[in-house]
């Protein structure tokens, strides 16, 4: 099993910059997983109230509550942080729940105009969560956000 998690991060582009709370999985940080485009994509856990209902619907789509961001049900994962726009693209990943376990498949770059084309090879293949810890860690991130 995998171990999700979030760590205070910063991204920097030509005209701004995004503090964020960023995955971690295993305790390494999912943007540096990612190859293009660079690093700049970020979650939607933006240190902004305005992002506060962006971040909100996010982690219901991760924890199942709504549907995906995209037609064919995958939920974004990394977006544009100046827009959070889909047609910018974002780094998507289908989420599918068992008993126990959820697990973040084929994780790959996507647009909102254009169906997903599949895996990137360069990118993980995905990850298994425990069931429990990750509807825990989501739940708190919720609740925060909530407040």
């Amino acid at each position: 099993m995998n171990r999700l998690g979030v760590e205070p991060s910063l991204t920097r582009w030509t005209d701004g910059e995004a503090r964020f709370l960023d995955w971690t999985i295993d305790g390494v940080a999912l943007r540096s997983m990612v190859s293009e485009p660079p690093q700049q994509q970020t979650p939607l856990f933006l240190d902004d109230d305005v992002w506060r209902e962006a971040a909100v619907e996010t982690l219901r789509r991760l924890l199942g509550e709504l549907p995906g961001d995209f037609d064919d049900g995958r939920v974004a994962l990394l977006v544009c942080p100046a827009c959070g726009d889909l047609g910018c693209g974002a780094y998507s990943v289908e989420v599918v729940f068992g008993d126990d376990v959820v697990e973040w498949r084929t994780l790959g770059w996507q647009t909102d105009y254009e169906p997903f084309d599949g895996l990137d090879e360069d990118l993980f293949a995905g990850a298994r969560f425990e069931r429990k810890a990750y509807e825990t860690l989501l739940g708190d991130l919720l609740s925060n956000y909530r407040a």
